[in-house]
């Protein structure tokens, strides 16, 4: 026979999202009680394996801790994390845009991935990463419920890459959550590596490299021409790995994670590292400030600042410019700053140039 009290608690749970202060957002419920100002919550056995990663990955290798984490058991199909975990409540942009979507059929979100949610597409969107020429990969994640969607023979998870145009490609579509997460850190790895190299080569460099792909063999990297870009990748491998939710590899070593850092390289070489004609036209705006159709330099480039290698550049929908933060990026009324100038000059050609090429014909080069 049911437990009445038992059942009576449950019956006061409240659906919640909830992260550990920061990092990954987890479905849960609450009983709306506290502890040491933190939010009660409990996760059912379908989350649990998704918060044990993460609260592994954050013991510090801590063996005791570990074995403790690993030794809480499920009561009444959750488990709890009351009174001796960070919890807090988490507000998001997908449960204003979906509020008809039930909060604990989301799954775990990692932290990284940003939220791009809007109403008017048929379910909650977000972006895991953002290559080199700010093309952002989308994920979308439907409703549980089959006859929720908007197409209910559809899979529930889709992962897609812009092309150069713009337009979607997709990389991943399927009902198993792992393995987009996997498909997901992937491209997040290639991204983050294309990224690095394109910080780290001058202008003119990458533009090269990126012409070189064009010819080499399907396995090689002409980054290497310039740079021991297995370094690079280590450094963005070590900077991805803990932020995924992906069942990690046991000794945490790279080597034991060949086949994921592979696939990674692989995917940046192909659709970041290459140039096609639209990022050929990207890396000769960047290197020589030609003006482009949405792009028109406006005015006289901004002086050289000490310690940057580009000046700061005056464009008709806004300017960049050298600042104590990094570089800052004005667009008609709004501000951003950037840590380093390729990504606010990746940031700009995507809110603007990028658009160009979809009006084009497919058989115009541009």
């Amino acid at each position: 026979m049911p437990n009445p009290e038992t059942a009576q608690q449950a019956e006061h749970r409240r659906p919640v999202l909830w992260s550990f202060g920061e990092g990954p957002m987890f479905p849960g419920v609450t009983d709306e009680t506290y502890w040491n100002g933190f939010l009660n919550v409990a996760v059912d056995e379908g989350t649990w394996p998704y918060v044990l990663r993460e609260l592994i990955a954050g013991a510090d290798e801590d063996a005791e801790t570990i074995a403790a984490y690993r030794a809480m058991k499920p009561d009444n199909g959750t488990i709890s994390l009351a009174c001796g975990f960070a919890t807090v409540e988490v507000h998001s942009l997908w449960q204003r845009e979906f509020p008809d979507f039930p909060i604990t059929t989301m799954p775990p979100i990692p932290g990284p991935w940003r939220d791009a949610s809007w109403h008017n597409e048929t379910a909650p969107a977000f972006s895991p990463c953002t290559g080199p020429m700010g093309e952002a990969a989308r994920i979308w994640i439907d409703y549980a419920d089959p006859t929720a969607r908007e197409f209910p023979d559809l899979p529930r998870f889709t992962l897609c890459r812009p092309d150069t145009r713009g337009d979607l490609q997709n990389v991943y579509t399927g009902d198993n959550y792992d393995e987009l997460l996997e498909h997901a850190a992937r491209e997040a790895l290639a991204c983050a590596f294309a990224k690095r190299l394109a910080l780290l080569l001058s202008a003119d460099e990458w533009r090269e490299m990126r012409l070189r792909n064009r010819s080499v063999a399907e396995t090689v990297c002409a980054s290497h021409d310039f740079i021991d870009s297995n370094l690079v990748m280590l450094a963005a491998w070590e900077a991805e790995r803990t932020d995924t939710l992906r069942d990690l590899p046991g000794n945490g070593e790279i080597g034991s994670d060949f086949e994921h850092v592979n696939a990674a390289w692989a995917i940046a070489t192909q659709h970041y590292l290459t140039a096609s004609e639209e990022g050929a036209r990207f890396d000769d705006w960047r290197l020589t400030g030609h003006h482009v159709d949405s792009l028109i330099a406006a005015g006289q480039d901004l002086g050289a600042e000490d310690g940057y290698d580009s000046p700061g550049r005056v464009y008709e929908p806004g300017f960049m410019e050298a600042s104590d933060a990094g570089w800052l990026l004005n667009i008609a009324n709004t501000s951003e700053v950037f840590a380093d100038l390729a990504e606010a000059e990746a940031h700009l050609w995507s809110a603007y140039a990028a658009a160009e090429t979809r009006h084009l014909p497919r058989h115009q080069p541009v």
